[in-house]
């Protein structure tokens, strides 16, 4: 009897199981090896930078900024600068702090006027060592711009955030810096900050992650402009009197004239022919805090972004803006080669003859572009503003409310607000003596103090009386405003004293600008909030694009509508701008969420409080 032949494609191969095990661990390995491959040569935050400005790319890890300022009273004119502004073309070293060419104190961080700019790219941790080494002051930073979502105890508000940084101490500021654009720091102390106290901060995105990159060719740290105002009779005594004393000058990145130093040094900068230049503007004010007016002669202004937001691009011949703003525009350098003036000038409804002056100075010399006229543009007769006023009915004046967001507006702000909190501001007298009469400022009714102890880190500490409560009888009391998390708010602000204008910076938070009105007379809280149920408040409101801030000029008699969503858990300072101190009453503070939302400080933050001693302490 023949076997059956049988196929071989019939019979069944046993899968080798080993094998199988040992392709699929060699593949794992191959994928490991990668890895720690990619990662020993990618270079990783190990180890600190002193100066973290360069170019960011996306797929760069985030540097970690180490920095040192060093806070001393230091001096205009001082040994260091050996003469130098009296030397016709010498330069003075870098320690030499010439302002407005005469002798004046100085608050100074690293011996610099302003204090010096910190660029950095998004996402870097910026470690800051504040050395404090000036008598008889109290310091906390405040970082301008930057919502401190991981670290709200790094907003350097004192009493509030953080203790006071006592003299002779240190403070270590370390966070994320998340929000990228044109930024500052300063002094919470505005007194501290108009003696020098203050400077730029940039964080930068990668090109290709940057929407605006098209508009300009070059994004240089040399064409930073940190102005502010600068006087001989500012000071720890400034704003304690009733009238806020004059300004002398502006001073441009610390330099400038007065009419006793008409050949004070002065700032400079340097573009070539052909390239779009992004500059980066900012005002730090001073005592007086006026608006400034912005131009450089000659040239087109394109602005691109507001307080670090971009807007939709606006071609002007000058720029108003008020304390603690900023601006970007990029500027074309089509001209004949040569120098230009770069001017600012305080609104002289503020103050007379208060101005300021640089140079715009092409490096390149080409005798072909110094012919022709081709390369110059049509002449724009129109400036842009942050300051609302009469002026805001000319077509040649672009006003706040006529500026237009990058970006769309959030549908969730857009529909039906949460939270709409209305905030009226005045001012209340008192007659203290027969010649003497005290005045302060009030947001709904209550005049703003401090706690004894920082809310934020040591809530349990403040005494529930503290706090603001309707029906109380206290004249001080620190005013806090309690909003749900992640609900929408629409903040209205409104003027009832008519004294002038006013600048409010909400910390920890960006708002849009949805309506902006002035009237010519002081109006009722329910008036305000009737006309605004019935959508009578406003003549038009901008629900599609409307300008994205965190500053605001507040006119006089004038109301404003703020929207955000409430997504940054904390207390959160609306902080009255044009207070020559910590505070003269107007400042009110958001509570967002509940405690057990916030973040919370490190076990070995530093503490604070008023003391009482025991009754009997000495037998």
């Amino acid at each position: 009897m023949e076997k059956e032949s049988v196929d071989p494609r019939d019979v069944f191969v046993k899968p080798n199981y080993m094998l199988m095990s040992l392709q699929r661990i060699l593949v794992l390995f191959v994928i490991l090896a990668g890895v720690i491959v990619v990662v020993y040569y990618t270079p990783m935050p190990e180890e600190y930078f002193e100066n973290c400005d360069r170019e960011c790319h996306e797929l760069d890890w985030p540097m970690i900024c180490r920095v040192k300022l060093v806070i001393e009273v230091y001096k205009t004119y001082s040994k260091s600068c050996n003469n130098c502004a009296e030397a016709h073309g010498a330069d003075c070293p870098p320690m030499c702090i010439t302002a407005d060419g005469r002798e004046r104190g100085v608050l100074a961080a690293n011996r610099e006027l302003p204090a010096p700019s910190f660029h950095v790219c998004q996402n870097d941790i910026l470690v800051v060592d504040v050395v404090h080494r000036a008598p008889a002051h109290a310091l906390s930073i405040h970082w301008r711009g930057q919502p401190q979502r991981e670290t709200p105890f790094m907003d350097g508000v004192p009493m509030l955030t953080q203790c006071p940084q006592p003299a002779y101490t240190t403070f270590q500021y370390k966070f994320r810096a998340s929000a990228v654009g044109t930024h500052m720091y300063h002094a919470h102390s505005a007194a501290d900050a108009a003696d020098g106290l203050a400077g730029a901060f940039i964080v930068r995105q990668s090109p290709r992650l940057d929407p605006l990159r098209k508009l300009y060719d070059v994004d240089a740290t040399e064409h930073t402009i940190f102005v502010a105002e600068w006087g001989h009779s500012m000071g720890p005594l400034a704003g304690v009197t009733p009238n806020a004393p004059n300004a002398e000058s502006l001073l441009i990145n610390g330099k400038g004239r007065s009419s006793e130093f008409s050949n004070a040094p002065i700032s400079t900068f340097t573009v070539e022919n052909g390239k779009r230049y992004r500059f980066r503007l900012m005002y730090g004010g001073g005592s007086k805090s006026c608006p400034i007016k912005f131009s450089v002669d000659e040239h087109v202004l394109k602005v691109i972004a507001l307080d670090g937001s971009g807007i939709q691009p606006e071609d002007v011949d000058a720029i108003t803006f008020a304390r603690g703003e900023r601006v970007d525009f990029v500027l074309d350098a089509n001209k004949a080669s040569g120098v230009y003036k770069i001017r600012v000038v305080a609104e002289k409804s503020c103050q007379e003859d208060l101005e300021g002056v640089a140079e715009l100075v092409y490096k390149t010399l080409d005798s072909k572009i110094q012919k022709t006229t081709e390369n110059v543009n049509l002449p724009v007769t129109r400036e842009v503003t942050t300051v609302n006023s009469d002026k805001c009915a000319s077509d040649k004046v672009l006003c706040l409310n006529e500026i237009h967001s990058a970006d769309n507006f959030p549908a969730k702000l857009a529909a039906t607000i949460d939270e709409v909190i209305y905030v009226p501001f005045n001012y209340s007298t008192r007659q203290i003596s027969a010649k003497r009469v005290e005045s302060w400022g009030q947001t709904d009714g209550f005049r703003f103090t401090y706690p004894a102890s920082p809310l934020l880190t040591q809530g349990n500490d403040v005494a529930p009386e503290a706090i603001c409560a309707r029906g109380s009888n206290e004249d001080e009391c620190v005013h806090v405003k309690k909003i749900p998390l992640r609900s929408t708010v629409e903040l209205v602000m409104f003027d009832q004293g008519g004294e002038s204008d006013h600048i409010f910076h909400l910390h920890g938070y960006n708002f849009y600008v949805v309506g902006i009105r002035e009237f010519n007379t002081s109006v009722d809280k329910n008036k305000i909030k009737e006309m605004h149920e019935q959508g009578t408040l406003f003549a038009t409101r901008n629900l599609i694009d409307p300008v994205i801030k965190d500053t605001i000029v507040i006119p006089k008699f004038g109301v404003v509508a703020l929207r955000f969503e409430a997504d940054n858990p904390g207390y959160w300072m609306m902080r009255d701008e044009r207070s020559a101190h910590w505070t003269r009453g107007l400042d009110f503070v958001l509570k967002v969420g509940e405690e057990s939302d916030f973040v919370q400080a490190p076990p070995d933050f530093p503490k604070c409080g008023s003391y009482v001693g025991p009754e009997y302490f000495l037998i």
